[in-house]
């Protein structure tokens, strides 16, 4: 096996952080619950965020499975990679699904380049790993990382009240005069 020892702390600090911000989606969700009760879109994108979080809590249990062959270890980081693109594309596809008004509000969480990203690195960090390679490794930082603050932005604007609709015409020029 060829995983340095030093990446079980990583592993461990990752898994902690996963899990304390996976609590805070639970926080910033319960003190919307009526107002994502009745939203499919905002239930999409606290599903959304909950995979962002769980991905990399995942990944670090698989980190921390001893005695594993790299392959193995790769082939359970493709493996995470492609069941968690697999689950955001399912809601990416009932976001789609929206009317215009339930659109407009979950349009805030629609950033699809971390979610690619953070998906394309842990498949990427599996393959040289299964390659042979424990450079692969190098790559799950990032991905962690990318998780994490797209993750953290989701959560914030739980907290947050719903925005405004687009300002009417007739409050632009009011607000443009004086």
């Amino acid at each position: 096996m060829t995983v340095p020892a030093d990446w079980g702390d990583f592993a461990e600090v990752i898994g902690s952080a996963s899990g304390a911000l996976t609590g805070l989606l639970f926080v910033a969700v319960s003190l919307n619950a009526s107002r994502i009760e009745g939203h499919r879109g905002l239930r999409a994108s606290a599903a959304q965020t909950l995979v962002l979080f769980l991905t990399p809590l995942t990944m670090a249990a698989a980190l921390l499975a001893p005695g594993q062959a790299d392959w193995v270890l790769g082939a359970e980081l493709i493996a995470i990679g492609l069941i968690s693109s697999w689950v955001l594309l399912s809601i990416g596809r009932v976001k789609q699904t929206l009317d215009d008004d339930e659109r407009s509000l979950a349009e805030i969480f629609n950033r699809r380049t971390p979610n690619v990203t953070v998906m394309l690195l842990f498949v990427a960090s599996g393959a040289v790993l299964a390659g042979g390679s424990a450079d692969g490794l190098y790559l799950l930082l990032p991905a962690a990382l990318i998780a994490f603050v797209s993750g953290v932005v989701n959560a914030w604007y739980f907290l947050l009240p719903p925005p405004r609709g687009p300002r009417s015409a007739e409050s632009k020029a009011a607000s443009e005069s004086q």
